[in-house]
């Protein structure tokens, strides 16, 4: 009678267990998360941002939507040729990008905002372009708290541990050009961050973030060094 009472509690708390899960997996990341930090001292002059989205997709193994034109033969993955590299996109607060993958529309975001708050006096005349671009990238999980919630039925993650653990390493380049596309400064910088999974982050939600906190700390070490170099870029872009 016991066995049975026992095997009923547990039934009942991986069924707790299973439904809280669900939920968790369909929260999406605060809003808050992609807001600025600090604002430079000394800001550039209103730059326009793009994004190199190929870069973004080699990085994170995703894959473009495609579209079928007269032109496949020439241009398979509908890539349009600007003066930054093929799919390199102008970006604004109100892009959506056209991608699968919610962590580039994140980067894009997350660019968006440093460079309108944080980077640029976007009340100034434009005098050029600043490009995003991602490069090499390590990202790897750790399943070790995996091991104690099976062994615990999920009752501690309950209580805030971890299901696993996920560090993500991204190489972040920005470019900035003056009106006539020459390349007037570039940086580049590792950004890093350490992502736990729990209850109310789904699977590829705490990737997602650890992927958005990377961007945001290798963009900061960049900020810093364009304040450091604001006024040799400012002569430049004139």
């Amino acid at each position: 009678m016991r066995r049975k009472q026992n095997q009923k509690r547990i039934g009942k708390i991986l069924l707790l267990l299973a439904v809280t899960m669900c939920f968790g997996a369909c929260k999406s990341l605060e809003a808050d998360l992609f807001q600025p930090d600090y604002q430079n001292t000394t800001l550039l002059p209103k730059l326009t941002c793009w994004i190199d989205q190929p870069s973004f997709e080699n990085a994170y193994g995703a894959n473009s939507y495609s579209v079928k034109t007269s032109d496949d033969l020439k241009n398979p993955y509908g890539l349009t040729e600007t003066p930054y590299g093929k799919g390199v996109h102008e970006i604004t607060a109100k892009t959506k990008l056209y991608t699968a993958e919610k962590r580039i529309q994140d980067a894009a975001e997350v660019m968006v905002n440093e460079v309108t708050n944080n980077i640029c006096d976007m009340t100034t005349r434009k005098k050029g372009n600043i490009v995003l671009r991602a490069g090499n990238i390590y990202n790897k999980n750790n399943y070790k708290w995996s091991w104690v919630s099976g062994f615990t039925l999920g009752v501690f993650n309950v209580f805030g541990m971890p299901f696993c653990g996920n560090v993500t390493e991204l190489e972040v380049i920005v470019e900035i050009y003056d009106t006539r596309n020459n390349l007037v400064a570039q940086f580049n910088e590792r950004g890093y961050a350490k992502e736990y999974m729990a209850f109310y982050h789904g699977y590829y939600e705490f990737q997602r973030r650890a992927a958005t906190l990377a961007l945001q700390d290798g963009l900061m070490k960049i900020k810093e060094l364009i304040e450091k170099d604001a006024d040799l870029i400012k002569a430049k872009l004139k």
